[in-house]
């Protein structure tokens, strides 16, 4: 998986956050599963495809119908075309000196654009040695034409001496004219490298652009307007990779550094190992000597791991004598004194609640799940995906929630998110009260935590947004809206709509702070950006019969995360446009985070899909 930091500028601030889970188009990837499983197609010879021969099965008859240049939607065919030419143009500026004769070939005689770095930058901020961060929008009156343009990237991209990564997405495109095919595209890039001095730098934004496409049937640029810059430059990487010095050596350290991929092609099939590796970690003291410790879970079948700090950057791997090592899947778990014995105890969440008692040494005993009150059996085909644990009536003892999710029940008898935008069919929640006695009970539809309870939940956080002393809580999910319970004195009462924090989308991480410093706990979710996504729900004959309310809720799926400000007042503001954290990628979990000690909170996003050498593929 690929990790973003963005930079908190202006304001910021925020530290702590769960990790959330998720998944994204179960629909899709359920029905084709079960179409691949059908008898093969009768194959009548197609005229179009006659040379390739029929589909061999259902699976590539399937593949064919996805191809773009078998439907109707022209702008889709168009981006693909269009985003080899941007790969041909990645390439060329990966070679310095620019070739101009091959960039020609990419650009219409008749091109006409502006400069692509303003007059001035904005320098944000200087944190030496760090990061030096500048911001810059085209403001230049001055015309570029064809013959000016490999000078221009000469200079857009300056003292770089090495482009080790160039990334061009398509976010939009619009039919302009269709004799010759005209169309206007927006792109984001994103750039890094090193400069001549050994300066890691990178240039992300965006540019609206315009193509034609010759009579040659190769697309040409005819117009480029750059949007919004940044630039940041370090000297040096901010980090390293010190998995494997910090790790011991071993059956753990092995373990870990291997993929999900290659353990799912060497373990047995039936122990369904899941390949997308969304199980989580958690972090605590488990012996009391003031150094934090951390346990991992792992998919069915691998055991999960915990690690106890040597106190010198270094780990040792106590799972087997902690009594901790788990076998079945698990996606996460939270360290967390539930008697008051002043020790971190352990919860962990899969297909069932296990709970187990720290002796104080690091030593763990696992309670019956039905003494203590938490024998809750998920439905069939789901899980418990997340967990969060806060006093919530004030009693002094911690309480737990935990979100369950409905992902799997066979080809057969899958539970489909209907409708997909805004999802209602899910498995409940739950809240159990700490009965301070060493059980719990489940207290859920008693403080009105069954209000809009059967969503597809992935993650959850508690925080006292309105500073009144009873923790409020958020619940992120995937396939529609999210819930955000206001704690009523020990009665809760979902106000996401009456807020405007419902944040429609699929719902992976929460994370609460004070991102801005004005003594307010902000929120940050996860959520997924697609540039596909947002191509295709900005097209007119995307599910044109749907309401513009239904059509808006797809787009917002596409979008990426969402940072919500506290305004003081019980009220939230949507900023994450002016903030610049809307763009997570395909985002799982997040947090704040100091990175450069400043006293603003920066925000720190995991993300990535299951992928291969296809540059295609997710």
């Amino acid at each position: 998986m690929f990790s973003l930091v963005a930079k908190a500028t202006k304001d910021g601030s925020s530290l702590a956050s769960r990790i959330g889970r998720g998944l994204f188009s179960l629909a899709l990837v359920a029905a084709a599963t079960a179409f691949a499983q059908q008898p093969p197609l009768a194959t009548e010879p197609v005229p179009a495809l006659e040379e390739q021969g029929p589909p061999q099965n259902a699976v590539e008859a399937l593949l064919q119908k996805v191809e773009t240049s078998e439907d109707s939607w022209d702008t889709e065919l168009y981006s693909e075309e269009i985003g080899a030419r941007l790969g041909q143009l990645k390439k060329l500026l990966a070679h310095a000196p620019l070739d101009p004769e091959k960039l020609g070939m990419l650009v219409a005689p008749e091109f006409r654009g502006v400069r692509l770095t303003a007059n001035q930058r904005r320098r944000v901020r200087r944190k030496p040695p760090t990061v030096v961060l500048y911001e810059y929008e085209a403001q230049s009156e001055e015309s570029v034409r064809a013959r000016d343009l490999p000078g221009e990237f000469e200079r857009w991209l300056g003292d770089w001496e090495e482009l080790s990564h160039a990334e061009m997405k398509i976010t939009g495109i619009r039919l302009l004219g269709p004799e010759p095919p005209r169309v206007e595209v927006e792109i984001r890039f994103d750039l890094t490298g090193r400069t001549e001095e050994g300066e890691q730098v990178q240039v992300t934004g965006h540019w609206r652009t315009q193509w034609r496409k010759d009579p040659e049937l190769e697309w040409l640029l005819t117009q480029l307007e750059p949007l919004h810059a940044w630039e940041s430059r370090s000297p040096q990487p901010l980090f390293q990779d010190i998995t494997s010095c910090v790790l011991p050596e071993g059956e753990a350290r092995q373990q870990l550094l291997r993929g999900v991929d290659w353990w799912t092609a060497n373990l047995d099939a039936a122990l369904e190992m899941d390949v997308a590796g969304y199980q989580g970690l958690s972090m605590g003291d488990v012996d009391g000597d003031g150094l934090e410790d951390f346990y991992v879970c792992q998919p069915s079948g691998l055991p999960n791991r915990l690690f106890r700090s040597n106190g010198d950057g270094t780990f040792s791997e106590i799972s087997t004598e902690a009594r901790v090592d788990v076998l079945d899947r698990t996606w996460g778990s939270v360290f967390f004194d539930y008697d008051n014995d002043g020790d971190q105890d352990l919860l962990v969440v899969g297909a069932a609640l296990l709970l187990f008692r720290n002796d104080g040494t690091g030593h763990f005993e696992i309670q019956n799940p039905k003494q203590v009150g938490l024998l809750l059996e998920v439905e069939t085909g789901g899980m418990f995906t997340s967990v969060c644990v806060a006093d919530y009536n004030r009693d002094g003892w911690l309480d737990v929630y935990v979100c369950s999710y409905i992902y799997r029940v066979g080809l057969a008898g899958h539970r489909f998110p209907v409708p997909v935008y805004d999802a209602n069919n899910g498995a409940p929640n739950f809240l159990f009260r700490n009965n301070g006695d060493g059980t719990f009970t489940n207290v859920t539809e008693e403080v009105g935590l069954d209000e809009n309870n059967t969503r597809f939940s992935l993650a959850c956080a508690w925080g006292d947004y309105d500073r009144d002393g009873w923790p409020d809580l958020y619940v992120a999910n995937d396939f529609g809206r999210n819930n955000f319970y206001r704690n009523e004195r020990g009665y809760f009462r979902d106000v996401a709509a009456e807020l405007g924090m419902e944040d429609i989308g699929a719902g992976m991480s929460v994370a609460w702070e004070d991102y801005d410093n004005d003594g307010w706990l902000d929120l940050y979710v996860g959520n997924m950006w697609s540039s596909a996504g947002l191509r295709v729900t900005m097209q007119g004959q995307f599910k044109p019969e749907s309401k513009p309310h239904v059509r808006a809720s797809y787009r917002k799926f596409a979008k990426g995360n969402t940072l919500f400000r506290n305004k003081g007042d019980g009220t939230f503001e949507d900023v994450t446009d002016q903030a610049g954290v809307g763009l997570g990628r395909w985002a799982w979990s997040s947090t704040f985070f100091d990175l450069d000690l400043d006293g603003f909170e920066d925000i720190y996003v995991v993300n990535g899909f299951v992928t291969n050498e296809n540059p295609k593929d997710l």
